[in-house]
Parts: structure tokens; sequence; C-alpha cells
């Protein structure tokens, strides 16, 4: 059939060029005829169920998986919220002994500048002065002694004894005096400034240590609102995710 479709424009193309006055019909082009969709195969319909059914379960799966995980998160946060509690307690503990410590130290240094250093001083004076005193008293008896055996010319024996004895005591009292003045001198300049200065030290490191640990207190201050701030974000990542899940799930649902 379709050999003789081909042959006819040829036919016609003959009568023409042999001067025939018949019209000779061409044969139109063979219209294309619409085919029905054919039924679907049973395999491809079953993969795409399968296909379905095995996302479902892959979003039930990641379901699990943050539920699981916000509770670890609730779990992590509540033992994190006991350990900054210790902390706090640790940190509260800390300033109140640095505010006690620095407190005992400016009362002690107080005492001693108020009470302790004049007390100690005027003790040390007395001391110096009965030494001068005695020094003194043991050279005017030795000088008494020597005016009264001066114009004596009888028991010259008994007067080098009563002269000897005049002249040690003084001597002693004049080196009792020198080393009375050197360790007035010692105690005021360099024990007491010593004292002072420790005193001044221990004042210096109470405060820094209070300081510090003030200064701990408002770092775990920061350091707990940026954790809270962290496990709020996290939960709530959490929360949206389940509930995301969950919604898709919904809509899988056989």
């Amino acid at each position: 059939m379709a050999r003789f479709a081909a042959l006819v424009p040829f036919a016609g193309l003959l009568l023409v060029g042999c001067g025939s006055v018949a019209a000779v019909p061409v044969a139109a082009p063979p219209v294309a005829v619409a085919q029905e969709p054919k039924p679907a195969d049973a395999s491809e319909v079953d993969s795409k169920a399968k296909e379905k059914a095995d996302a479902r379960k892959q979003k039930a799966k990641d379901l699990r998986h943050k539920q699981r995980e916000l509770e670890v998160a609730r779990a992590e946060q509540a033992i994190a919220a006991l350990d900054r509690q210790v902390r706090q307690w640790s940190v509260e503990l800390a300033v109140q002994k640095a505010t006690d410590d620095l407190a005992q130290q400016q009362r002690d240094q107080e005492v001693f500048l108020g009470a302790v250093k004049p007390r100690e001083l005027e003790e040390h004076r007395i001391r110096l002065e009965r030494s001068i005193h005695r020094a003194e008293h043991a050279k005017d008896e030795f000088d008494e002694l020597q005016a009264m055996y001066a114009a004596d010319e009888f028991a010259k024996s008994t007067k080098e004894l009563v002269l000897k004895r005049g002249r040690r005591e003084m001597e002693m009292a004049q080196r009792s005096l020198a080393v009375e003045q050197k360790e007035f001198a010692h105690f005021e300049q360099v024990e007491l400034q010593k004292r002072e200065r420790d005193l001044q030290h221990k004042v210096a490191e109470a405060t820094a240590e209070l300081r510090k640990a003030k200064a701990e207190a408002g770092k775990l201050e920061l350091e707990v609102k940026l954790a809270l701030q962290k496990e709020g974000h996290r939960t709530a990542d959490l929360e949206l995710e389940i509930q995301e899940l969950e919604q898709a799930l919904a809509k899988a649902a056989p």
C-alpha cells in the first residue's frame, strides 16, 4: 500500500506530460492516530509505594532520634544547672571569705597603728630611760665617792675597793645604756616598720583577693547567662525540628 501511494504522484506527472486534461487526485499524507496510555505496570506501583514507605520510616527514625536528643539535652541542662549552682555557692563563699579577711586585716592594721605600736614603743622608751637613769645614778654615786674619799688619807684599801665597785657599777650601767639605745633604735626603725609593712601587704593582698573573688562572681554571672541562652536555643531548635517531622509524618500517613 505504501508503495502504491508513492507511485501515484509519479503517474499524475505522466498524464500531464501526455496532454491529458483529466485531473488526477493526489493522496493526502497519513494522519497520526493518538494512542491510549498504557496501564501502569504493577511493579512500578509497588516501587513508588516502597519509596514512600521508606521515606516515612526514615522520617519516623529521624523523629525518634530528635526526641532522644531533646531528652538528653534537657538532662544535660539539668546537670549543668546543678554544676552552676555549686559553683555559685563556691564563688559566694569566696567573696564572703575575702570580705571577712580584708576586714580582719584592716582591723589588725588599725589596732597596731592605734594601740600596739604606741604601747610597745613606750615600753621600750621606758626601758631606755630607766637605763639612762641607772647610768646617771651610777655616775653620780661614783663622783660622790670620789669626792668623799679625795681628802681622806686613811684606809686606802677601803677607798680603793669602794671606788672600784662604784666605777664598775657606773661602767656596767653605761654599757647597758648603750645596748638599750641600740635595741630601741632597732625596734623603732626596723622591727616596727617591718610589722607595719607586713600588715600593709596583708591588707593589699586581702583587697586583691576580694577583687578577684568579685571578678569571678561577675564572670560566672555572664557565663550562666550565655549558657542559658545556648541551652534555650538548642532546646527550641530541637522542638521545632520535632514539630516539623511530626507534621511531615502526618502528611505522609497512608
